[in-house]
């Protein structure tokens, strides 16, 4: 048992950032080495459970999520973590990808849920890429389809919202080209 759970608290900081490698597809990232910090560390070796605590942060390249707790667990016969949890007020993920462009993401609670490659953002949930943003109560990312939902909690004025921010140098540049 001692064994195995070793192999899974090795295997669970590794893990959790698979989901921030599908969603950012930077790849360079991955090959850097990974520091995870935190105040505190506990293992549950009879419940399969790592948690890390108090200003918990993990950088791996430009890859960054900050929380104020995360847990990694397996199911009983799992022989690695398969829901990864970030809470914070709010845990963050950001990354630059391979061409620059950079992905910010926070909610108050990050689970990944690795056996169905989905990640859900949940209470004050926003994405960002670029100038394009998204919020709303939950994210949904399925990563395998590559589809992501927003749905808002159906309480008067809960909305979701997106925005998209058009090329400020369009209308300029046109212009410019018209008029030599």
């Amino acid at each position: 048992m001692l064994k195995r759970f070793s192999s899974l608290l090795s295997k669970a900081i590794l893990v959790t950032l698979i989901p921030t490698a599908v969603l950012a597809q930077g790849k360079s990232d991955f090959n850097q080495p990974m520091e995870v910090e935190s105040s505190q560390e506990q293992l549950d070796i009879k419940n399969n459970r790592l948690v890390l605590t108090d200003n918990v942060i993990i950088r791996q390249g430009t890859l960054l999520i900050r929380a104020d707790r995360l847990e990694a667990s397996a199911s009983e016969n799992a022989e690695q973590a398969d829901t990864f949890v970030a809470e914070g007020s709010p845990a963050t993920y950001s990354q630059t990808l391979d061409a620059g462009n950079q992905i910010n993401a926070e909610a108050n609670k990050i689970t990944y849920f690795q056996g169905e490659q989905r990640l859900e953002l949940s209470g004050n949930a926003r994405i960002s890429q670029g100038s394009s943003r998204s919020s709303g109560d939950l994210i949904t990312y399925d990563l395998d389809k590559q589809t992501v939902t927003a749905t808002s909690s159906g309480e008067e004025n809960s909305r979701v919202i997106t925005i998209f921010t058009p090329n400020a140098n369009t209308d300029s540049d046109k212009n410019n080209n018209e008029n030599p």
